[in-house]
């Protein structure tokens, strides 16, 4: 390994910077237990979404998954804010962590809005559609380096929220200084697991709120 340079994948940049990584912790259980309730509209948009990833979702290529399913879910979440959080995609971020120059290319993010629709101070990352691990650009490789960008660009003791996918499975993931702790797996084809995943995601309103 060149130095300076890392790589996506998680065994490399858990052992750079001394990650402890857990299946259990205090921020990411909180946001998990997220509960709210979906009115006849929601639920008929939710509806719809589930039925179109049961028919479908093994067979959508990563622009489709994106369009087809990230990007509902979200709309469906409400979660953007004005000047405080909107929902972009395809965006850079890079910085310097510790020893390395790190960056990549973030499939989906929460962040500040600037006045010309450019992200600043992010919250939430989401990497997608990879369809295995141990390929070169791992989504929990992606994701751990955007979430260890974002806390070195925001400077605050305070939780970053992520998410990955492999096809229509999600796990949802928090970094707080070098604690990083993932989930289990949602499945978005099972009504419970795509439910929960949606709470999961409007509960980042109250999250970015309250910081």
């Amino acid at each position: 390994m060149e130095k300076n340079k890392l790589g996506y994948d998680p065994n490399d940049i858990a052992l750079a910077y001394n990650l402890q990584v857990n299946k259990s912790c205090q921020s990411l259980d909180y946001w998990l237990s997220s509960t709210f309730e979906l009115n006849d509209f929601e639920n008929a948009f939710f509806e719809k979404i589930l039925k179109d990833a049961q028919t479908d979702a093994s067979y959508w290529n990563e622009e489709e998954l994106k369009i087809k399913m990230v990007g509902l879910l979200f709309s469906l979440a409400d979660i953007e804010m004005s000047e405080k959080a909107k929902v972009f995609y395809e965006r850079p971020i890079a910085a310097k962590v510790g020893d390395y120059d790190l960056s990549v290319i973030c499939d989906c993010l929460v962040a500040t809005s600037l006045p010309f629709n450019k992200p600043t101070h992010p919250y939430f990352f989401l990497q997608e559609f990879k369809k295995k691990r141990g390929e070169k650009n791992d989504p929990e490789g992606q994701l751990l380096t955007a979430m260890l960008i974002a806390q070195e660009q925001n400077q605050e003791k305070k939780p970053i929220y992520g998410g990955y996918l492999f096809g229509s499975v999600w796990s949802f993931a928090t970094l707080l200084d070098n604690q990083y702790c993932v989930s289990k797996e949602f499945n978005a084809t099972r009504k419970e697991d795509l439910l929960q995943i949606v709470f999961i995601l409007r509960k980042l309103k109250d999250l970015i709120l309250n910081r």
